[in-house]
């Protein structure tokens, strides 16, 4: 910066923090000579930590032959520096998520541990209120800055949770269920949520309307369900059938966790012909943009690819967006590894009134996944939105797709995604005409003709992107 102007120097926000479980701010700017004895006399820039956490996770991927990028963006301007700082912040609209009429935003996949850690310190402090400290906790104040909703989260992710007899799991649950309540408000709601990991096979997250108390293991002799002063009903789950029953007794839905990869890798396929899996209890799987690979110039292909798979196996599935980080302290740089869903919703549910209008938004396919900065509030193949179907018994060869975008960055391109119950169809629609901050309605005759379903996902220079649910076609 100075008297004259600025250059402000700025990395793709999304693709640049690779994946990992927790969002450290590691000091991403650098400046000096001779920096790391890698630059030749005097430079700044931004850079990813050379060590990353020092831990070896594979989660970024450069495959033998491609060509690796990342790149970043030059905002070169007559502000100041500071005020140039603000420009380059409103792309991504200074870290959060614009409000949209019609829609109310989800994130989800949350290990932030707090009833653990309000048990923890009550028995510390000696109490049996609540714990100094956990009085307004960090992580509720950074979603509600950032404008988002409503936040699913996944407690009690450790060893022991599985194998807790039903005392211990009964008070667990009562404390997430009672501070979860407290935490929420009219503009907020906190969701229970677990990433139990038993009886399928692969990691899943739970996500039940209301409160409900299970006990992740069952005895031979053991009810499935019983009554419990206190507590009321209470489940004993030890198969895929048990939790199958519970999920379909309490209206609630199963996902598949960062299906793929991690304790996931090789499923949902390998379960695909379960019972659980083909139930409309068991939504799809959850995208992450994880594993990383700076030969692409999208996100997250690893989910999206599923997303595919399972619309062609016959299923009807759905993909929601999921973080997959533990912790959330107000020095962390989480927007960079965020995404989050907008369901068509037109208010916040009561925590104590239930949140099955979220469960059914969720089921029946009616939001769309965004890394923040390009939203697709419309999308109609037909006249039916996401989650609806068309249907083709009278022929589709002319049929009209009409969607509205808005975004920040310079889009880059769309592409129309559809299947045949075999093959994967992709048409690339060109966005490169584009600037920054604007909308657009765009119509597309398709000829759908043999086709199952349809689905779109648009992105943008900077490699940030949103995708919607498919519309079903009935043939």
């Amino acid at each position: 910066s100075s008297d004259t102007g600025s250059l402000v120097i700025s990395p793709f926000p999304h693709q640049y923090l690779y994946p990992l479980d927790f969002a450290d701010n590691f000091g991403y700017n650098w400046a000096g000579d001779e920096y790391l004895d890698m630059i030749d006399g005097f430079a700044w820039g931004v850079r990813q930590p050379p060590m990353g956490d020092r831990r070896f996770v594979p989660w970024v991927n450069a495959e033998p032959g491609t060509e690796q990028k990342l790149g970043v963006l030059l905002f070169v301007s007559k502000l100041s520096g500071h005020d140039n700082l603000e420009v380059v912040k409103s792309y991504t609209r200074n870290d959060s998520f614009k409000a949209l009429p019609g829609y109310k935003t989800l994130s989800s996949h949350y290990h932030h541990e707090h009833s653990l850690d309000f048990i923890n310190q009550q028995r510390r402090q000696n109490t049996s209120g609540i714990p100094e400290g956990l009085e307004d906790p960090d992580f509720v104040k950074f979603f509600k800055r950032m404008g988002v909703d409503m936040v699913h989260m996944a407690e009690f992710h450790n060893s022991r949770t599985p194998n807790l007899d039903t005392a211990e799991r009964l008070a667990q649950l009562d404390v997430m269920h009672s501070e979860f309540a407290r935490l929420s408000d009219d503009d907020f709601l906190l969701i229970p949520g677990e990433e139990p990991n038993v009886h399928f096979g692969s990691h899943w997250l739970s996500m039940f309307p209301k409160p409900v108390n299970w006990v992740l293991n069952r005895n031979n002799d053991q009810a499935f369900k019983q009554q419990m002063d206190g507590y009321g009903s209470v489940y004993h789950v030890g198969s895929s059938a048990d939790i199958l029953a519970m999920l379909e007794a309490e209206s609630a839905l199963a996902w598949t966790a960062h299906p793929r990869v991690k304790g996931s890798t090789g499923y949902p396929d390998n379960y695909r012909q379960q019972a659980f899996f083909k139930s409309d209890r068991f939504l799809g799987g959850a995208w992450k943009a994880m594993p990383a690979d700076y030969s692409r110039d999208t996100l997250g292909w690893r989910v999206l690819d599923l997303e595919d798979d399972m619309a062609n196996w016959g299923n009807r599935k759905y993909i929601l967006g999921e973080v997959d980080i533990f912790k959330i302290y107000e020095d962390y740089e989480l927007f960079g590894t965020m995404n989050v869903n907008y369901l068509k919703l037109h208010s916040i549910p009561k925590f104590e009134e239930g949140w099955q209008p979220v469960v059914d938004a969720l089921s029946a396919g009616a939001f769309f996944v965004t890394t923040g900065e390009i939203l697709i509030p419309d999308y109609m193949v037909a006249g039916k939105a996401s989650g609806e179907t068309i249907d083709g018994s009278a022929g589709l060869a002319s049929v009209t797709l009409k969607t509205g975008i808005e975004w920040t960055y310079p889009l880059s391109h769309m592409v129309v995604v559809s299947g045949d119950g075999s093959e994967v169809y992709r048409q690339r629609v060109d966005l490169s005409d584009t600037t920054e901050f604007g909308a657009r309605e765009i119509e597309l005759e398709m000829d759908l003709d043999g086709r199952l379903w349809i689905r779109i996902e648009v992105w943008d220079i900077a490699r940030n992107g949103a995708f919607t649910q498919p519309v079903w076609i009935n043939n």
